[in-house]
């Protein structure tokens, strides 16, 4: 008799410590309806650049100098005298008519950078919106925009560190969201 409840309470048991320990590995995202991945330049409280593309690795450093609720990183982008400094992340996009809100925090030094909207069809490259950091202080920016969209479009975030022959500079990037509103 005793065998016979030892088992269930055994396998009882074991369930109940696996659901245990798994729950430590949830990850749950500070803003679910965000389409870009890692919008804060962090994994696990370590700097990390997953899911963003970078064409000049050696223009970007990462900062413990963040915005409010900007966790512990974010990054620079330097000033180059060509273009090209910039850091991307592309995400496919739901067939139909929506409206997309984009928005970062971000302040430079010296010369100026942008953020860039960019909209991806399978023949053509589109500028929807560019946004000017103007602020040695960090600021939030943000842009919505309504866009019709095919099977196979997407929408890239392009962050840059600014264009100078003359002025160094950078520009300090993170918390970037984009929302797909409706």
């Amino acid at each position: 008799m005793k065998k016979r409840l030892l088992l269930p309470l055994f396998i009882l048991l074991l369930f109940a410590l696996l659901l245990f320990r798994c729950s430590d590995s949830i990850i749950i995202p500070e803003n679910e309806n965000n389409l870009i991945p890692n919008p804060s330049f962090e994994e696990n409280g370590d700097s990390s650049l997953a899911n963003w593309f970078v064409n000049i690795p050696s223009s970007v450093n990462f900062t413990n100098n963040t915005p409010p609720n900007g966790g512990n990183w974010a990054i620079t982008i330097d000033v180059l005298w060509g273009s090209g400094n910039d850091v991307i992340s592309t995400v496919k996009i739901p067939e139909g008519i929506h409206i997309y809100k984009f928005s970062f925090w971000s302040k430079f030094d010296t010369t100026a950078g942008d953020a860039e909207l960019l909209f991806i069809t399978t023949d053509s490259v589109y500028s929807i919106n560019r946004v000017q950091v103007n602020s040695n202080d960090w600021m939030n920016y943000s842009v919505s925009d309504t866009i019709t969209s095919n099977s196979n479009d997407s929408l890239m975030v392009k962050l840059s560190g600014g264009f100078s022959h003359i002025t160094p500079g950078k520009t300090y990037f993170d918390i970037c969201i984009l929302e797909l509103l409706e």
